[in-house]
């Protein structure tokens, strides 16, 4: 029997959700809404009661900033974010989601839920929290390979 791979079992699970995400009506009809905008569009929604840069952006799904700022530029392309100046330093742009990024949140949080009760069906709380306990760990011992 072949030795089965992390790395290859979480990349074919990765490629699953993003095709379950993807359709969601409002994802469907914009042809330009990649996987990664999806996730960063999530970021967003869920930390919209306070100023957020791309930095965090950066931080959150753990990408550099070129990636970052071409990822922001194309999703203000589609008009999903806007990025604004902020009063105290004129470096830093915060950024906002627009109205149809607003609709497109109604849709994307009904489908998460969806998809996180069809994910963890048949498992346990504690098998959950242990997976996740798994997922830290993996993701500590490849950030000592960067």
């Amino acid at each position: 029997m072949d030795k089965r791979h992390i790395g290859y079992a979480v990349k074919l699970l990765n490629r699953r959700l993003d095709q379950v995400l993807s359709n969601i009506p409002a994802i469907r009809e914009n042809n330009s809404l990649t996987g990664i905008q999806t996730w960063a569009l999530n970021y967003l929604i869920r930390n919209d009661t306070r100023d957020v840069f791309q930095k965090d952006v950066e931080a959150e799904l753990k990408i550099r900033r070129s990636t970052a700022t071409e990822l922001l530029k194309a999703m203000e392309r589609g008009g999903l974010i806007r990025r604004i100046p902020v009063d105290y330093d004129a470096r830093l742009k915060k950024i906002v989601l627009t109205d149809y990024a607003m609709e497109i949140r109604k849709q994307l949080g009904a489908q998460i839920e969806l998809t996180e009760e069809k994910m963890t069906e048949g498992f346990t709380q504690e098998e959950v929290e242990q997976f996740f306990s798994y997922v830290d760990r993996l993701s500590a011992n490849l950030e000592k390979c960067l």
